[in-house]
């Protein structure tokens, strides 16, 4: 059996029967956490303003936190673009990038359009996340591709297979056509200020759904076309075997981790080393002289100090860093235009130097380090060292943490309903409806 059939015939056999509950429990983690994103990034400006023009009021799909609806392919868009417009969705270090954002938002809307239940969501759920980190897992992407958009087009495409039943012959066929479905995406699009990054994942989803679509309308891809486009046209190889070692047996869902701030997980070690300063004694920003921060080369990269635009403000340690100073958080509204252009931020900013560590990029990917020293203008230098970031598989946080974390991104648009909504996508097994997610 090829690699591709043996991963198409793990996604289709999917099920309550054949999955163990700890990994359907982490899997409703993954979806709460991500519908919670996908609620607080409809409020973007950028999202507001698309959905305008392109939803109803009549279409089958429920936005969620809206009250709007949409057809399928438009849904899974708009899902996907608010999931990632506040870069608060869920992340999987082994598959370097975010499976949860590209499988939901399509699931969302597949769900949506077949009246399924909360099982089968969470069925969908697990296959899409399987297929798209494990495509991940086993893909190099050439260094100037932005992982959003490319391989987890095949996660939203399992996924919507998965809700529509195929079978294990049809999940190949599925497979193969997303594989070219993907799109060719920037790493540098979001440092240099371009939003159409945040397009990315909706994109994937909204194509994931139609190499459904033509699949089963005789349309078929390259034979082993994973491997080809992966290996060779947006990636510089691609091991079949590590897409299937372990099938069955290890669930990247339970890799996931989780953010507490709407920033770039590469700014987070960072971060926490300024939270443990911080709660040790204040640090007023007029008191800073200078912030050096040393971390592995991929952390490293993102030290732009006047970053253009929001999206780049949480692509940038320096202002990440800042921004957490003058407004004593690190949540949406630390990323707004108006907190972009603060003076007093962009200062304090200015004074953040960030630089690669060759000893720590070597560490990865058993442990990702981050130092900082905090130099202030009495002479006092206060340091500390972190590894990893709470949230990582191996810092979980709790599920009160994450739950708090719901109720900031859906109470705005859900009011008190936002706990009942929590409950139903932490535990879709128990729905027969998906009403309370929307």
């Amino acid at each position: 059996m090829s690699p591709t059939a043996t991963l198409a015939a793990h996604l289709a056999g999917i099920s309550a029967d054949t999955v163990p509950a700890a990994v359907r429990d982490r899997a409703g983690l993954v979806l709460a956490d991500t519908l919670g994103a996908i609620i607080v990034g409809q409020g973007d400006a950028a999202v507001r303003e698309t959905a305008r023009r392109h939803a109803t009021t009549a279409g089958p799909c429920r936005l969620s936190g809206t009250g709007l609806r949409a057809a399928p392919p438009m849904a899974a868009f708009l899902n996907g673009f608010a999931g990632t417009a506040l870069e608060l969705d869920e992340g999987n270090y082994p598959a370097g990038g975010h499976p949860g954002i590209h499988t939901v938002a399509a699931a969302l809307a597949e769900a949506e359009a077949r009246n399924a239940g909360g099982a089968l969501l969470l069925d969908a759920v697990i296959a899409g996340y399987e297929a798209g980190a494990r495509v991940g897992m086993a893909a190099r992407l050439r260094p100037a591709a932005h992982p959003h958009g490319t391989w987890g087009t095949l996660g939203a495409a399992a996924a919507v297979a998965r809700l529509r039943g195929h079978d294990a012959a049809t999940t190949v066929r599925v497979l193969e056509v997303a594989a070219s479905l993907g799109l060719a995406t920037s790493a540098t699009a979001a440092l240099r200020g371009g939003s159409v990054r945040n397009a990315y994942a909706g994109m994937a989803a909204q194509n994931g759904m139609l190499a459904c679509d033509l699949a089963e309308a005789g349309i078929t891809g390259e034979t082993e076309g994973i491997a080809a486009v992966f290996g060779r046209v947006v990636g510089e190889a691609f091991d079949e075997g590590a897409m299937v070692e372990g099938i069955g047996v290890r669930w990247l869902v339970t890799e996931a981790f989780f953010k507490e701030a709407s920033c770039c997980r590469e700014t987070q070690g960072a971060l926490e080393a300024l939270e443990l300063l911080l709660s040790e004694a204040p640090v007023p920003p007029d008191s800073v002289a200078a912030i050096d921060v040393e971390t592995f080369a991929s952390a490293a990269a993102l030290a732009e100090r006047a970053p253009a635009a929001p999206i780049a403000g949480r692509f940038s340690i320096p202002f990440v860093l800042a921004t957490r100073i003058v407004r004593g958080h690190a949540w949406v509204e630390a990323f707004s235009e108006a907190a972009i252009a603060d003076p007093e931020t962009r200062s304090l900013a200015a004074r953040v130097a960030v630089r690669e560590a060759p000893a720590l990029t070597a560490r990865l990917p058993a442990e990702r380090v981050c130092r900082m020293a905090l130099r202030l203008r009495d002479g006092a230098v206060r340091e500390r060292e972190v590894v990893g970031t709470p949230g990582d598989p191996d810092r979980p946080l709790p599920d009160e943490a994450l739950r708090e974390k719901f109720r900031r991104c859906a109470e705005p648009a859900f009011g008190q309903r936002w706990e009942a909504a929590w409950r139903a996508a932490r535990r879709p097994d128990r729905l027969a409806d998906l009403s309370a997610l929307f």
